[in-house]
């Protein structure tokens, strides 16, 4: 009982960290002169797979700290940091104006340069370990 706790504790935790960082990257991406809340949640979608790249090459050890440490990044702050719902709803609204090469381009960023991310960051840190 006390294990779930302590996993729930650190998830809610990282999970309002990686809100607020979500949060921050939208917003900064809105601000900038041209810029917009679509390239936030690609570059939060796209860093979040970098960093699950990481942190799967990686083996943090089998303690029971050290699951709960690889528990709190993965659901709770990458869970919070990444988000397929708002990039499901802006595509989809995109789609919906019949903006069909800003949609797919769109959603080609999200998905390719998501999963090569997590490629590359990946196999790099699987050869400095």
């Amino acid at each position: 009982m006390m294990t779930t706790c302590f996993n729930l504790a650190a998830i809610a935790i990282a999970g309002a960290t990686g809100s607020l960082c979500r949060y921050g990257i939208t917003a900064a991406a809105a601000a900038i002169p041209g810029g917009s809340s679509l390239y936030g949640t690609t570059l939060a979608n796209v860093l979040g797979c970098a960093l699950l790249g990481a942190i799967t090459a990686l083996h943090l050890g089998d303690s029971e700290a050290m699951e709960r440490v690889t528990l709190a990044l993965r659901v709770g702050f990458l869970g919070s940091l990444t988000t397929f719902s708002t990039f499901a709803s802006e595509s989809a609204t995109l789609a919906g104006e019949g903006q069909w090469v800003p949609t797919t381009t769109y959603v080609l960023a999200n998905l390719v340069i998501g999963w090569a991310a997590f490629v590359v960051v990946s196999g790099w840190v699987k050869g400095w370990a």
